[in-house]
């Protein structure tokens, strides 16, 4: 049975590309960069790590976003995965989008553990960046720490197929198979829990779209109140304009009366056009997300006849030249 050694990610890609990678981050962003191991030291010589900035990361949950914000400051964590389990991490941030106020500066202070003085200290020295540009960084983040996962990858590959422990045919091949099997499995997961949150924004567009639904139904009923008071008064006015002969004043102020309720009528409609037009938009945003839905789900499907197919070309014992292997 092959036995897959728990290599650090130094061991599999050398320092000098990874300083390469995080140099060139830095002057293409104007934003701090760490390449960390697994238990969060970084790996290039030279680099140390703030301890305010290990505070963000610690305070900070992440969830399935490569941008975070922790007290208010953004921090960018970017996983470096291998064989669907962190092998490190491309760490980058301390930006704010806006200067923080003095009681939101208090309440963040006491987030990460910081007095208020300290943590306005720390808020001074760092740059306002829109969160537009943020994410533009986070996702050359994201895409640097999945280039470092591809190399990780190869030359486990290649360590696995010449270690001498592991015995028996077609070494190669079925370490790379497993190991294609594995990367499928993690891209499942993370297709699983964008599906989850692409949910989660359906949830939430559907809640505002009843809510203009109910907001509609009240103007609706402003207008028939309107309406009803309108006739009222119309039938007043034709008692009215019998009598005209000595009380046209009266008449008079009907009339201003009905062009009152007229004006509130438009505006009633007004809210109601306003209302539809929401209600269209929010039918249009809900459209997309389930189209995007649709495409993950897709992605799923793939995924696992995929890893159906490597799983039975192990078992059967077929090699890597085999036309039922599918591309990757």
């Amino acid at each position: 049975m092959i036995e897959f050694k728990d290599y650090k990610l130094t061991d599999l890609v050398d320092t000098l590309t990874l300083r390469d990678l995080q140099e060139s981050y830095s002057d293409s962003t104007g934003m701090e960069c760490f390449i960390t191991d697994g238990s969060g030291r970084p790996v290039v010589s030279g680099s140390k790590m703030p301890d305010s900035f290990k505070k963000l990361i610690k305070a900070s949950t992440g969830g399935n976003s490569v941008l975070v914000f922790s007290a208010g400051i953004a921090v960018i964590d970017a996983p470096i995965m291998l064989g669907g389990k962190p092998l490190g991490h491309f760490y980058s941030g301390q930006a704010l989008t806006e200067e923080p106020s003095d009681a939101s500066s208090q309440s963040y202070a006491s987030e990460i553990g910081m007095t208020k003085s300290e943590y306005t200290m720390m808020a001074s020295s760092l740059k306002i960046i829109p969160e537009i540009t943020l994410r533009a960084h986070a996702a050359l983040a994201e895409a640097i720490s999945k280039i470092i996962s591809q190399k990780a990858q190869a030359e486990q590959v290649k360590l696995l197929s010449t270690d001498d422990s592991i015995s028996g045919g077609n070494t190669a091949n079925m370490v790379a198979k497993l190991s294609e099997a594995e990367n499928l499995v993690a891209a499942n997961s993370s297709a699983m829990e964008k599906l989850s949150d692409e949910f989660k924004q359906l949830e939430s567009i559907a809640t505002q779209s009843v809510s203009d639904v109910n907001s509609s139904k009240e103007t609706i009923k402003v207008i028939q109140d309107v309406a009803l008071n309108t006739r009222i008064l119309g039938f007043n006015a034709y008692i009215e304009a019998a009598r005209a002969k000595e009380y046209g004043k009266s008449f008079g102020v009907i009339t201003q009366e009905i062009r009152d309720l007229a004006d509130k009528s438009k505006e009633s409609a007004d809210k109601i056009e306003d209302a539809m037009i929401s209600i269209s938009r929010s039918t249009t945003q809900i459209d997309t997300q389930i189209r995007n839905t649709e495409r993950l789900i897709s992605d799923c499907v793939s995924n696992i006849n995929k890893f159906s197919m490597i799983i039975n070309s192990i078992m059967s014992g077929s090699d890597s030249s085999s036309s039922d292997i599918p591309e990757l």
